[in-house]
Order: C-alpha cells, then structure tokens, then sequence
C-alpha cells in the first residue's frame, strides 16, 4: 500500500522548521473532541505516550498537562530542539520513525497530529503497532482547512494531496498490521481569523512555506489585506479533523 505526496518526505520534514516559534504560535489547536477520544483511549495520568512528529509542542501540552509521560519522535532538527527547550520534562529523539530506536510493546498509547503522512501507512503503522503494549491504543489525526482565499492563492503551487483523507486507506492500514477495533472519527470546528491571524496561520502552511523564501512576505501581505477588506475584516475557515484509531490485541 502506497499513499503518494504532492512534497516528497524528505522536504516535507524540513519546511516547518523554518520558525518554530512562528509555526507555534500560528496553528490553531485541535478541537477538544480530539482530546477527549485520546483519554477515551488511555491518556492518563502516568501513561507511557509515544508522540510521532510533534513540532513546536501543540499536542504534547496536552499530553504532559493529562499527566502523561511522553516520548516525542521528532526529525527536524529546529523543532525537535525548540520542543525540548519548552518541554524538558518530555523525552524528545531527534530521528524519524523509521531511524528511531524505539523499545517493543512499551507505550500505553501512540499518537500523530497532522504528521505521518511523512512517514507513510507502510512504514509508519507498522512502527506504532510493534511500540505498543498489548491493548494499547494508536490514534493517527489531520487538519484539513478548507481553502478559503483561493483568489489569493491561484498563482501558487498546487496544493499537496490528501491522502490521509481517504479513510479506508487508513482503516486498511490499520487492519492490516494488526490492529483491532478500527474505527474513523471527524470534528468539525470554525476558526474566526482577523488579518493577523490569518497571517499567522497562512506562514505556516505548506502552500505558502513551499514557495521561494523571498515570494512569501508578498503573498501573506496581500492574504492579510483580503481579510481587512472583509465584513467586519475577519473570515472564518472551516477546518475538519480526520482521526483514525485501531488497538492492539490483548496478550
């Protein structure tokens, strides 16, 4: 089974960690559902939690405030630095999944945020199952924004593919190493942005961050004007999150 990437893995690994920083405060977080299915499926206080491609921190917050004790699995190198600097207290490998030196049936629960399209179903589901102890859980999540200044953007790159979109091959992928009790999960949330936010948010998506680094201040300029110029000078985007979730047999 192959998923094919419109930014191949390797550069899709480093253009967010241009700014660390910038990409922290520029995504928005997950919607509270997420959260609540990650307990739902043994986030806990004392949890061992495997987090694959965490960058700046956004969900492994939430991992440590829930009293989790989490591994990160990070390869960019900016990032993976930044994480550490703002989570000492989580165990942050510098590596890629597939370069990663992970102990066998260990974590309680593995997660990925908007990250193991890089890796891929193939290599990337396999990995969690062998790190996870018997029963324990892997949920596997994207952020999919609707585009919504595609005036703005017509001249840029296409936008990537999005395979982690199609659920069955997600499910399938599941299935097929093992995992048992699969299932597909969808929230759907809308972010009110004002120019500066939507600034923000924009500096941190692929279609921007793949263009040349002397285009991009041009371009943010003028996706910040079209939100001033409009109702109010705000827009909402609408953004849904895919979660996919299987476990391992029990021993």
């Amino acid at each position: 089974m192959t998923v094919p990437a419109a930014t191949p893995r390797s550069r899709g690994r480093e253009l967010y960690g241009q700014d660390p920083a910038g990409y922290d405060a520029g995504r928005p977080d997950y919607p509270d559902e997420l959260y609540a299915l990650l307990r739902h499926h043994g986030l806990a206080p004392g949890a061992a939690v495997l987090e694959i491609g965490p960058g700046p921190g956004t969900v492994t917050r939430h991992l440590v405030a829930d009293g989790a004790q989490v591994t990160a699995v990070e390869p960019n190198a900016e990032l993976a630095g930044y994480l550490a600097r703002e989570l000492p207290e989580v165990e942050v490998l510098g590596a890629g999944l597939e370069d990663a030196e992970l102990p066998d049936a260990t974590f309680d629960l593995a997660v990925a945020a908007t990250s193991l399209h890089w890796v891929g179903p193939e290599a990337g589901l396999p990995a969690l199952h062998r790190a996870l102890r018997p029963g324990g859980w892997a949920v596997v999540w994207w952020m999919l924004f609707d585009n919504a200044v595609d005036d703005i953007l017509v001249a840029s790159p296409p936008p990537p593919g999005r395979p982690y979109a199609e659920a069955e091959v997600w499910l399938a992928g599941l299935r097929d190493c093992g995992f048992t009790d699969i299932a597909a999960h969808r929230f759907v949330t809308d972010l009110d942005l004002d120019p500066a936010r939507a600034r923000a948010l924009f500096a941190t998506l692929a279609v921007v961050l793949r263009r040349p680094a002397d285009e991009q201040p041009a371009l943010l300029d003028r996706i910040e004007a079209h939100v001033e110029q409009q109702p109010g000078g705000r827009i909402t985007r609408r953004f849904t999150t895919l979660a996919y979730a299987g476990r391992t047999p029990d021993a």
